[in-house]
């Protein structure tokens, strides 16, 4: 997915070593593996244990900040206890100058378990790393883009 190479050879190292060298296009693009199987346990090796996760556009009930590694996991724990994923698509990561911000826009495709009726929503999401962890995702989407919210509750 990446079209940047690293010059160091990183397969060899620990999980914990090969984080110091990606930047935040390579830790997202494990981020994406990671909704794309439902694998929670590879978000929780790209999360420092201070991050952060924002909803500018939450409606009213919903968080707009969850903080902490612990809370992150738990809260989307819960969002694919509600919503298989099926597919991403359209993923276009824009790199910025600072190789630890990345924004990244892309549809997620799948079925909400509790009707099985079809989910889709488009992101734009702003991820900011330090050090290969998650220091930092904005999670831009429109609620009122969607009949899940309106209908499932599913954000």
């Amino acid at each position: 997915m990446s079209n940047l190479q690293n010059p160091k050879s990183t397969a060899s190292q620990p999980p914990s070593e090969r984080h110091d060298f990606m930047g935040a296009a390579e830790v997202f693009e494990q981020v994406l593996e990671m909704y794309r199987t439902g694998n929670l346990q590879s978000l929780v090796d790209l999360l420092a244990e201070d991050a952060v996760m924002e909803f500018p556009f939450a409606p009213s009930g919903r968080p707009r900040r969850v903080e902490g590694k612990d809370n992150i996991i738990k809260y989307n724990q819960a969002i694919l206890g509600s919503v298989t994923i099926t597919s991403i698509t359209d993923v276009e990561i824009h790199r910025m100058i600072d190789p630890d911000c990345v924004v990244v826009e892309m549809i997620g495709h799948g079925t909400v378990l509790s009707t099985g009726n079809s989910y889709e929503r488009r992101y734009v999401d702003v991820c900011y790393t330090k050090s290969g962890r998650i220091q930092l995702l904005r999670d831009y989407w429109n609620p009122q883009d969607s009949q899940i919210s309106k209908d499932n509750g599913v954000t």
